[in-house]
């Protein structure tokens, strides 16, 4: 990697989230803690993840590793810690996020590398972390008068869909 580029580049973004979502497989897979307490890091998880899709996919084919991930997350926010289906489901997408950060996302970045000049690159980063910025202020913008904050990016059924559009909300100010 160039030594020039901003911590902002769009590459460096996805490369940090491909070893942040790494890390969140990795102390899952240990398998340690409460049900709910695993609930909880599948839900920090799934969030990281929705983040990281919402700035990759742009440049995803859309039948990818992601595009799969994407099911199981479904899936996932409406199971219970207790049913026997969740440790099936946060299986199935730990490995499709294993899968994404080996193999489709290191693709991805490659290719952003290949086809963005320096500049579009650092435009395009600065782009997601704004994104990233405004999203956890305002998750959804029909919960703002109606919840309290803290409860608006509470998982749960439609939980995927609230974070992403939080995330594809532009930026205001």
């Amino acid at each position: 990697m160039n030594g020039n580029q901003p911590a902002t580049d769009l590459t460096t973004i996805l490369a940090g989230d491909h070893r942040e979502l790494d890390r969140l497989c990795t102390e899952l897979e240990l398998g340690q803690g409460s049900p709910e307490n695993r609930k909880d890091l599948a839900d920090h998880l799934i969030a990281e993840l929705v983040r990281h899709a919402v700035a990759e996919e742009p440049f995803l084919d859309g039948d990818g590793d992601l595009a799969e991930a994407d099911g199981l997350m479904r899936q996932l926010e409406g199971a219970g810690p207790q049913e026997p289906r969740f440790e099936r489901l946060l299986g199935g997408l730990i490995r499709a996020i294993r899968r994404h950060v080996r193999e489709e996302g290191p693709a991805v970045v490659r290719e952003i590398r290949r086809t963005c000049s320096a500049e579009r690159q650092a435009e395009l980063g600065r782009a997601v972390v704004e994104s990233r910025d405004a999203a956890p202020t305002l998750p959804h913008p029909d919960l703002a008068d109606r919840m309290p904050q803290a409860d608006q990016l509470w998982p749960g059924p439609g939980f995927v869909d609230r974070a992403r559009a939080a995330l594809r909300t532009p930026a205001s100010g």
